[in-house]
């Protein structure tokens, strides 16, 4: 029988307990009600057993008692909290058993407690409402992209208003020069990943601007149409990396520093070699060194003076093979860092069939990256047989030589300075009206107000020289951006 009298004096306690333990009662209680209750419970237990209940068993029953009087208080205040249409706050894990316990289950359901957690879930929610970004699938993605304004102003004629990059003839009986504001450099992207794909790792990007031509209409000048920029996607190790997509080639990547030319790089077609295209690419870490290699949509610079739906296949195309490109650089240091230096080499390989017959041409480059504290320079120098599609020779299809080169200043934090200088060259003789030569000098201050928010104020010397020596065309570019990301 002793065995069955401990279970049931336990339940003589817990109603005994129960009893004592009503809500009117328990706001009225001192400080010391523990001990208290332990005394009445033990004249209980022997009222009914005729047993006492020892004092471990009753603060063990009292205990448990207090933690589930917590948890039913908690859910009242969750419940009037729906009712009332506020997100609840949070429960608190229950007092050790050597805290006063009936002390502690009142504390937790206190307003005032309750109150700073009730605003904080309404802010994370608030933040959780501005950042998500749903997929069908239901995986990662981020919304990234910029809002570009450019206020600019050309002494000539300007091939492109807002990011010029050639000086056009004039026109007889239109004098020279233009002012304008535009946000057509704006892009609009987004990231999808990472996702797990065993031990590999799957990303994509997708970007566009509104650079892609404008609507015949009265005002089409500030409608200005969406263009894909980047779409492209990676499967990624610690090592290596296969992309697969539209990105900056292999062959010359680097860019002067600007924040007013986002649609092409600054110096673009005046020295600096830039090409977007489909391709199959694979990266290859190796410590400092990176090496990549693939192969590329093989275009070659077809002109069209018109848009078409179904465009016809190029030179390039009819070729019947793709274009081979690789790079390897060698990096020390870090962006983050003191200092940092990057040396690399890339190449190009392709093939054209303007006519009947079956042409290559290849291309070279080296560009370079140091800086030492806040003082900096970067540049590339090429030599192409044909690469018109990255701007080379001017933009023609001949033989081309130039590069570019810059040096930046860090004046403060948020406050940096940039100048350089970029040329382009046809190697031999071209005819008279044809372009001989494309050079440029440019300068710009960048002032980042926020790590979102940044101005800039840019200005360009622009001089393109035809086979007669003698015409030259010049364009001094003024440029105001302010840019907001997100």
């Amino acid at each position: 029988m002793p065995a069955m009298t401990r279970p049931l004096r336990l339940v003589a306690a817990c109603v005994a307990l129960a009893t004592l333990s009503a809500p009117a009662f328990a706001q009225t209680r001192p400080g010391n009600a523990a001990a208290e209750w332990a005394s009445s419970l033990e004249t209980a237990g022997d009222a009914s057993l005729g047993t006492a209940v020892t004092r471990g068993e009753l603060e063990v029953v009292a205990a448990e008692i207090a933690r589930l009087r917590a948890e039913v208080a908690a859910l009242r205040g969750e419940l009037a909290a729906v009712r009332s249409g506020v997100a609840p706050a949070p429960t608190t894990a229950p007092a050790p058993a050597s805290a006063p316990i009936f002390a502690s289950a009142r504390s937790q359901t206190q307003p005032e407690q309750a109150a700073p957690g009730v605003e904080m879930l309404r802010t994370q929610v608030e933040e959780l409402a501005q950042t998500k970004v749903e997929s069908q699938s239901k995986m990662p993605v981020r919304l990234f992209g910029a809002i570009v304004s450019n206020t600019v102003s050309n002494s000539g004629v300007a091939n492109w208003l807002e990011n010029p990059n050639l000086v056009d003839a004039e026109v007889p009986g239109v004098a020279p020069g233009s002012f304008t504001s535009t946000l057509k450099q704006s892009q609009i992207g987004l990231n999808i990943g990472p996702i797990p794909v065993g031990s590999l790792t799957a990303s994509g990007t997708v970007v566009a601007d509104f650079l892609g031509g404008t609507p015949s209409f009265v005002t089409g000048t500030v409608m200005g149409l969406p263009r894909m920029v980047y779409a492209f996607m990676r499967l990624e190790g610690e090592r290596t990396a296969l992309q697969v997509g539209q990105d900056h080639n292999l062959l010359a990547p680097r860019d002067p520093t600007s924040l007013a030319a986002q649609t092409f790089p600054l110096l673009f077609r005046a020295g600096n070699l830039y090409l977007r295209s489909p391709q199959v690419r694979v990266e290859q870490r190796l410590g400092g060194v990176t090496l990549k290699g693939g192969i590329a949509a093989p275009l070659a610079a077809d002109p069209a003076a018109f848009f078409v739906f179904a465009p016809v296949a190029g030179a390039g195309e009819r070729s019947r093979r793709p274009a081979l490109e690789s790079r390897v650089d060698y990096t020390a240091g870090s962006p983050d860092g003191p200092g940092e230096f990057t040396l690399g080499v890339s190449g190009r390989y392709g093939w054209r069939k303007p006519g009947d017959e079956l042409n290559s041409a290849g291309s070279y480059a080296v560009d370079f990256n140091v800086r030492a504290g806040r003082v900096g320079a970067a540049g590339e120098f090429f030599h192409t047989d044909d690469a018109a599609e990255f701007g080379a020779a001017v933009a023609q299809a001949r033989s081309a030589r130039g590069g570019w080169v810059e040096g930046r200043v860090a004046l403060t934090s948020k406050l940096s300075a940039n100048a350089g200088v970029g040329l382009d060259r046809v190697r031999g003789d071209v005819p008279a009206a044809a372009r001989q030569e494309n050079k440029s000098v440019f300068g710009n201050v960048i002032f980042d107000l926020t790590p979102e928010v940044a101005v800039s104020m840019e200005y360009r010397w622009l001089e393109t020289q035809l086979g007669n020596a003698l015409a030259k065309r010049e364009n001094h570019h003024v440029n105001a951006a302010f840019v907001v990301r997100f």
